[in-house]
């Protein structure tokens, strides 16, 4: 808000309405963006892309053998764990 309208004490009219609704449209989109990629399963593997940074398109890529060892560290995890 400007100095002069807060000591002209002018009201703030439609300006204010206006600002709101853009929030509040930004708002509903970012909550339908975030309900759409969690249905689409978007945040299942968020490992998967440094995976794939890596793949230069082999047949033996580092990106299968980075994940394969990962996926060994995991699974001697879950026996030491469970």
């Amino acid at each position: 808000m400007c100095p002069n309208c807060i000591l002209n004490q002018a009201p703030l009219d439609s300006g204010l309405y206006i600002a709101f609704g853009v929030c509040a449209l930004f708002f509903v989109i970012g909550v339908v963006a975030m309900w759409w990629a969690i249905g689409n399963g978007e945040f299942e593997d968020i490992e998967a892309s440094k995976f794939d940074m890596l793949d230069d398109g082999d047949e033996t890529s580092i990106a299968e053998k980075a994940r394969a060892a990962v996926e060994k560290v995991r699974a001697a995890k879950k026996g030491e764990v469970g």
